[in-house]
């Protein structure tokens, strides 16, 4: 299991520097459009927009398997190991809870925006929105692992 989410590691950073890389090439060609030929690219924003949202959904993912999302641990300093850690894995199983139901809940959005088209990329909204449940299942899974890790807490 190790390896393998070492794997999605690698793939989702990868796809993450390709967005990024996206981003500015498109971003410069905008501008350098704009400024030398003047006329933009009509598609630019909406596609930046897109690539965005997904970026930051994989990004939620890559931000638990490295444990740097924001957090302050003022009260744990005086609190006993095991008080700490059942506060670690009721925190970590109240953000798969969320995850999970986000995750869930979010094909409402993709159906409600069903066949609306984007204006300017030959896409419909359901595209944005699926980053939705892939990061929720993305960041479910890497909160899962944690939460199997803590049941050993000696092999952390």
């Amino acid at each position: 299991m190790t390896r393998l989410l070492a794997l999605l590691d690698r793939a989702v950073v990868a796809l993450l520097g390709l967005s990024l890389l996206t981003l500015v090439l498109v971003g410069g060609a905008q501008i350098g459009l704009r400024v030398t030929v003047g006329y933009p690219l009509p598609w630019a924003t909406e596609f930046s927009v897109v690539l965005m949202i997904w970026a930051t959904m994989l990004t939620g993912y890559v931000g638990v398997r490295r444990d740097s999302h924001l957090s302050a641990d003022f009260l744990g300093l005086a609190m006993s190991d095991r008080t700490r850690r059942v506060l670690r894995v009721l925190a970590l199983a109240l953000s798969l809870g969320f995850v999970l139901t986000y995750g869930w809940q979010s094909r409402l959005v993709i159906d409600a925006m069903e066949g609306i088209p984007f204006t300017s990329i030959p896409l419909t909204q359901p595209v944005l929105y699926w980053s939705l449940p892939v990061g929720a299942a993305l960041m479910a899974l890497a909160l899962a692992e944690k939460l199997w890790r803590e049941r050993r807490p000696q092999e952390r």
